[in-house]
Formats: structure tokens, sequence, C-alpha cells
């Protein structure tokens, strides 16, 4: 940097926004070489530690000075455009104005993948430099940041006066990388159902219960001679060494904070995720994540309090960077493969079919969808591929048009996401009127969870489609905690029960009882009733007797290519 300025005359070269998601460290160590020759200053910042990342030829990645020491800032920028960038994943530009001199930033934010696969968000700054003088921005003199009780506001949270993100972030760092000697581990806590605390006894509880909470949390790691931290809402965080910690410290905090808080309407529950650091050249972020994805394992557990990171949660992680990094691609080479389950009638004739996805990778092998669904609900894009099994479906309708299949239907999934994220109405009669198919023919499978996410919005969605000539199917019923208040809703034209339901319940002859009086008021309510999961004949037979009409299950056949099912269709089997 000691030539910072020397193009500063210049306009400022504007580079596009970096057109790739994820980059290697191999791919950013050659962009920022290409770059260095364009611009003053080309640089990889981690915008939550506010720290320059080092790249190692091994490929090995650690972390460097603070960002913001280009101007000899003591603290983290105000508007902060690479941070607005990681936040919204979008190009960002600023200029900043420092003793004579304006410092013109571009902020890319990329992905930066790991030698071990894992991902996280980084911002690639491109910085330019107008102004008087030579001198580099290092050689200034620090600038006054305020009086003491400013500097602590800066670095604590005002509510319950631990340290702020941003500062445990800092500090965190600045304790690993000073005491390598030591081994760490990272602790993150979580409030179970914390708005419900708001709800139910007011903001004024809530507040109180998050003091009390970082008090005890904040005492234990003063004793360990740790940190303490919240990183916003009800989510705290707790740097210690190793050696100093115990489970059952974590199980004492939790009990007597459920002692306080609980009441005969509520239960105060609080999860805590613990990642013995491995290796501390990796973001305190990516810390943190870890001992949070540690604690989603056990987010709606009543009956456990920690949870451990280990390889196989980082496997999954793992997995799930890559089902996600893969998505896009798979999508636009129909990867993804359309599979049919028979329904049948009482008499064993195949009335339609259920689709199914499965992912079929390049090499052959079969993802099934329990491994990536909820990735990719997660991730926001369960959208994109419920559309394309919708038009997988439609599409397979018009094949059959005309043919001795022209009457069978086939049904197809909707999750809760479908109903906030796209206009499903415009989509579903878009794709029947495009290839010309029977609204009836594409029956529409929606879940209680789905319903309800958005109950006043997706009630009318389903009213409309009805009314279009669409076959709405209520999936998975009885799994959910409003089942009859569902059915007083909403009209519908079958209920679909999973024989795995009654299984839960150990007595038969209750099991009967409640199977019977769902078949009777499904009738009683003009809807057609369809029980999945059925795997042998004597079930087949109990649930004839019992009225219902229509089956799917192992016991007439696994999900299978449509070119098998149209073959074993047209074999009458």
């Amino acid at each position: 940097m000691d030539d910072m300025g020397r193009r500063g005359q210049e306009t400022p070269v504007v580079q596009p926004q970096m057109k790739n998601a994820e980059y290697s460290v191999e791919e950013i160590r050659t962009f920022l070489q290409e770059m260095s020759g364009r611009y003053d200053l080309a640089r990889v910042v981690d915008p939550v530690e506010c720290r320059i990342l080092e790249f190692a030829e091994d490929g090995k990645v650690s972390m460097n000075e603070h960002c913001y020491g280009i101007w000899n800032a003591k603290q983290k920028c105000i508007n902060c455009s690479s941070a607005l960038a990681c936040r919204t994943k979008l190009h960002q530009e600023k200029t900043e104005h420092f003793q004579d001199r304006d410092y013109f930033i571009q902020s890319n934010p990329v992905k930066l993948k790991l030698q071990d696969g894992s991902a996280f968000d980084v911002v690639v700054e491109l910085v330019n430099v107008k102004g008087p003088g030579n001198a580099g921005a290092n050689d200034r003199e620090a600038e006054n940041i305020g009086s003491r009780a400013a500097r602590y506001l800066a670095h604590h949270d005002s509510l319950t006066n631990v340290l702020n993100a941003d500062a445990f972030y800092e500090r965190s760092r600045d304790m690993v990388t000073n005491r390598p000697e030591t081994p760490w581990v990272m602790i993150t806590g979580n409030i179970m159902n914390f708005r419900l605390i708001n709800t139910l006894f007011g903001v004024f509880k809530g507040n109180e219960a998050l003091v009390r909470t970082a008090s005890l949390l904040r005492e234990m790691s003063e004793q360990a001679r740790g940190l303490c931290g919240r990183l916003g809402g009800d989510q705290f965080a707790v740097l210690i060494p190793q050696n100093e910690y115990h489970e059952q410290a974590l199980q004492k905090i939790a009990g007597k904070l459920t002692e306080i808080y609980s009441s005969g309407m509520f239960t105060f529950c609080i999860h805590f995720g613990v990642y013995m650091i491995d290796n501390p050249r990796i973001p305190v972020s990516v810390m943190c994540g870890r001992a949070n994805s540690a604690l989603r394992t056990i987010r709606e557990d009543l009956t456990r309090t920690v949870a451990h990171f280990d390889d196989s949660l980082l496997q999954k992680i793992l997995l799930e960077q890559a089902v996600i990094g893969s998505f896009e691609e798979a999508l636009r080479d129909r990867q993804f493969k359309m599979y049919l389950q028979p329904q049948v009638d009482r008499d064993g004739r195949i009335f339609g079919a259920e689709a199914l996805v499965r992912w079929q990778k390049p090499d052959g092998s079969i993802m099934m969808p329990g491994d990536f669904i909820e990735t990719l609900e997660g991730a926001g894009l369960i959208q994109k591929l419920d559309i394309y099994m919708w038009e997988c479906a439609v599409r397979q309708l018009s094949v059959w048009k005309g043919t001795e299949k022209g009457q069978l239907a086939i049904s197809v999934n909707m999750s809760a996401k479908d109903f906030y994220s796209i206009d499903v109405y415009e989509v579903l009669t878009g794709l029947v009127e495009q290839y010309g198919v029977e609204c009836s023919l594409l029956r529409l499978e929606i879940t209680e969870t789905a319903l309800l996410a958005e109950p006043e919005k997706s009630l009318k969605v389903v009213s409309r489609l009805r009314e279009r000539g669409f076959f709405v199917e209520i999936d998975d019923f009885g799994s959910g905690y409003s089942s009859l208040s569902l059915l007083k809703n909403i009209k519908a034209d079958m209920l679909k029960i999973d024989m795995g339901f009654l299984h839960e319940i150990s007595d038969r002859e209750r099991s009967r009882i409640i199977l019977r009086s769902v078949i009777n008021l499904a009738g009683d309510l003009g809807m057609e009733v369809l029980t999945e999961g059925v795997e042998t004949e004597q079930q087949l037979q109990c649930l004839s007797d019992m009225g219902c009409g229509s089956f799917q299950g192992y016991y007439f056949s696994r999900p299978i290519p449509v070119e098998a099912f149209e073959a074993k269709y047209a074999a009458g089997k």
C-alpha cells in the first residue's frame, strides 16, 4: 500500500459485478492478482469480523488485520458497503472521505469455498483513491473515537450488557489468534419459542428473560476466562477454553431459567449447540454456524438441552452445500426424474398415480427426496422444483391424451412456500392450458402444514383452483394439530391418510375406531378417502370393510419410473 493513490488522479475503474456465486481459493487469488494492476487495492474481507483474508500458496486461508485499517479507524465503519453487499447478495458501491482523500469502494459478495469443501460469505473489495499527497493511509494518525462511554456502547449490547455481535466476533478472533496453544470451544444458545414469551407475558418479561440468560452465560464465561456475546434476538454465543467446558454447567443454566420462567401455559426451554474448535483459522462466524448446526438438531426437543457438532453434522452440512450448489445445473439438465406410484380402487383398478421426485446424478446414482427436499426448502429453492415437477406431470398427461391411459390422473405435491412465493393459480392454469390437459386430471396434494402456513391466502387460492376444475387432496391428514378446524374451513375432494399415523397408536382397536370415524366423516362432507402406506393384504381388506375406496402403497407397487409404470399398466397388473 506504499503507492496508495498512485492512480488516484485517474477516473476509478468500474469492475462489473463478479458473475459466479462461488469461488475456490485459487480462483480468488488469481482474480486479486489480475485486479491489483488496475486498482489501488484489491482484497477479500470477512464482513462479519471486519478482517482481511490472507491466502497462502498452499490454499490455506487465515485472518489478517482489520479492513478498516485503510483509514486507521478503530472500529467498524458506519454503513459499511461490504456488510450491506453481504446481507443483500448484491454489488454495492460507496465513496468514503478521510483526510482529504476519497476512497471509491466496490464491494462484490461471493462465497469462498475452502479446502474442506465448506463455503462462507465474503466480499471482494476493489478500491481506488483520489486525493493529494502520496502518503499511505496506514501512516495517518488514529482518529479519536470519542469518550469511554461511547466506546463501551459501540462494543456492547445495550439491553444485556454482554458483547454485541461485531465485538464478539472481533474479540473471539483476537483471543483464538493470541492464544494458539489453547484449544477452544464455541457455544451458541437459543431460546425455544421466544416470541411466545413476548406474546403471552409482554415485551418487558421477554427482555427480562434475555437479561437473565445473558447474566448467567456471562458469569460462566468470566469464570472460564472466556467471552460472552449476544448475536441478535434471543441468540447468544460463548467462547471458552475446552478444559473449562462442562456440559453440566449448561444444563444447570437451562434448569435455572426453566424454573424461573416456566408457567402453567408455557415451558421455558433453552438449547445449546457446542463446537469443539478443531480449526482456529476458520472465521468465527463459521465456528458459530457449526455450533448452531448442532443446536438445530434439538431445536424442537423439550427433553434435550445440549447437542455437539461432530463429523456426521459436518458431512450433512457439506451435503447440503453440494445440493444447493448443484441444484440449478441439475434442474437445467433435467436430472430430476418423475417416478409414479400407482393409486388403485377397491377392485384393484389403477385410476391414477402420485408423482414423486428422484434426483438421478450424472454418474447414474439416485438421490432420494429425503436427502434434498428439506435442504431446498430451507434455501428457498423448493418452488422451482415444484414447478418443474408440475410441468413433468402435465406433460405426461398430454402424452397419454387420446390413449388407453387418457383418463389416468396424476397427483402432484405442493409445499407451504409455494403459496407465498409464486402465483400458484397462474402457474397451474398456465400449464394445463399450454399442454391442453383437463384440470381434473392434475390432482393437487396439499398438506395441512402448507394450508395453515398462511391460511387466509392459501385457502382462497385452493378455492379458486377447485372452481377452475382442479381436484384437491389434503395430504397427511391427521398429522397436524388443527385437522378438524381445517375441514371446517376448506372444501376438498379427497383426504389422504397415511397408515404410519395409525401405526403410532399401540392400541389396534383405537386405531380402527379413529380410521373408521375419519372415513365416515369424509363421506358425510362429500370427500373421497385414499389410504397410503398400504403394505399387506390384511390391511387392504380391513380398510375396504371400513369403507375406504382408494389405496396406495408398497402392496401394489413402489414408486417406479414412468416407463415402468406404463408397462405395468399395459400389462394390466
